[in-house]
């Protein structure tokens, strides 16, 4: 459930923006037999690592 903190009316030029600020729960949907985590880096393009056994190195 959203829950709703502030309403902000901000005047422009010929118009009015209404900004709505709330609060959201975070429910993560992470399914642990699918993990991998990316690091960009800066003497590589990118690391990868995943915890699956299919996954092969590529060396770049």
């Amino acid at each position: 459930m959203d829950t709703v903190i502030e309403v902000r009316i901000v005047p422009a030029t010929a118009c009015y923006i209404i900004e709505v600020v709330y609060e959201k729960t975070l429910h993560p949907q992470i399914h642990s037999t699918y993990v991998a985590g990316i690091d960009l880096g800066i003497d590589r393009l990118v690391a990868l690592a995943t915890c699956q056994a299919w996954c092969e190195t590529i060396p770049c």
